[in-house]
């Protein structure tokens, strides 16, 4: 099972490596204007925080969670090949609406490599270590595909993606684990999904991952954009987010041990002071030697944190529940993303750089609120 979650997280990360740097351009060379395609990167956002806890929780209500992940996929694939066919604005919106609810598979995957984890002692880092890989692979792919052919290639692209995705789904199992449980206990309701808030330290995890991967933002919104203010040169940018990535990779490789050593909570609380530490220090415009180890840092800022997350997700969370928090999880995750961009938009143009103050104070409501979770998880 291990290999099949890990070639999972692979094909999924592989399209939103191609379609992360991508996909704007492409969409711009059908015609659309700058305002359609802002409109056609937000509304998916919001499909995504709508859908996600839904799905989840269905996914639980019914133990189907690898089925879930396979008709999902299956309506990826689809709504790809439409939205490459797309002959105007309003098809590409209900076309990226489908692929924003297709993303909901995302937590089911994840559930499902934690009940591995739980059960059998898999080692979840090393199965998401390859979507990391997948992503990386994928932007340089990406970049060689659209020099080469033009922007018009990379949607296809991402349509192979796609399909693979699905194939891949078929190769998944539904966790044993869930199966077992699913003949003990009563039907899930609504009220047992709202009653996942009401457990202890379950409202100051979502807090803390939220603020700390969300104090993101700014960072994925206009860190290139200003580095190229900064006149760092262009052949610098690919460099820079490969350190990051390369960083996160070997944190994944080593994720098992760092929890065993470190714990859960605590590297939840490391990543988010050191998110706080990072942040601060790009609000100044640091030079380009300074900027290389700043990168290393986001294979901790996300790395840590997200692997820390994980972990204690997986241990409050009831097991029947596992796909709802994780989809809660995907859902404050995206929230504090997309609220940390608002607010990066609004203040960048007048502030630059020192928009990443307002970063590093988010990810301060995130140590908070994770230092807190961590004294009453330990």
């Amino acid at each position: 099972m291990p290999a099949r979650v890990a070639l999972a997280f692979a094909a999924m990360y592989f399209v939103t490596g191609v379609s992360t740097p991508f996909l704007p351009v492409w969409l711009e060379s059908r015609g659309l204007t700058v305002g359609q395609i802002g409109l056609l990167t937000i509304v998916p956002q919001l499909v995504r925080m709508a859908c996600s806890p839904v799905v989840g929780f269905e996914a639980d209500r019914r133990q189907a969670h690898r089925s879930l992940v396979t008709w999902l996929s299956g309506l990826g694939l689809a709504a790809w090949l439409l939205l490459a066919q797309a002959p105007g604005f309003v098809v590409a919106l209900a076309a990226m609406a489908a692929i924003a609810l297709s993303n909901a598979m995302g937590p089911l995957v994840e559930s499902i490599a934690m009940v591995g984890v739980r059960t059998q002692g898999h080692d979840y880092g090393r199965m998401r270590l390859w979507g990391s890989a997948s992503f990386v692979v994928a932007n340089l792919f990406g970049g060689w595909l659209a020099s080469s052919f033009g922007n018009g290639a990379v949607i296809w692209l991402m349509v192979a993606g796609a399909a693979a995705t699905l194939c891949v789904s078929l190769l998944l199992q539904q966790p044993g684990a869930m199966d077992a449980v699913a003949g003990v206990r009563r039907r899930l309701t609504l009220a047992d999904a709202r009653g996942l808030l009401l457990i202890p330290n379950m409202s100051a995890l979502l807090l803390a991952a939220g603020a700390v991967q969300g104090a993101h933002g700014m960072f994925y919104a206009y860190g290139t954009l200003h580095w190229q203010a900064q006149g760092i040169g262009a052949n610098w940018f690919g460099v820079l987010w490969a350190v990051g990535l390369v960083t996160e990779i070997a944190l994944f490789w080593w994720s098992k041990e760092a929890v065993r050593q470190i714990g859960a909570a605590e590297l939840l609380v490391f990543g988010a002071g050191l998110s706080v530490f990072r942040w601060t220090l790009m609000a100044f415009d640091p030079p380009l030697p300074l900027l290389l180890p700043l990168q290393v840092l986001h294979g901790l800022t996300f790395g840590a944190s997200h692997l820390g997350a994980m972990h204690v997700l997986a241990r409050i969370a009831p097991p029947d529940q596992s796909a709802t928090a994780q989809a809660l999880y995907a859902l404050v995750s995206t929230l504090g993303v997309v609220v940390a961009t608002a607010i990066a938009a609004r203040v960048y143009p007048s502030a630059g750089g020192m928009t990443y103050l307002a970063m590093a104070m988010i990810a301060a409501a995130g140590l908070a609120a994770a230092e807190r979770m961590r004294r009453r998880v330990g």
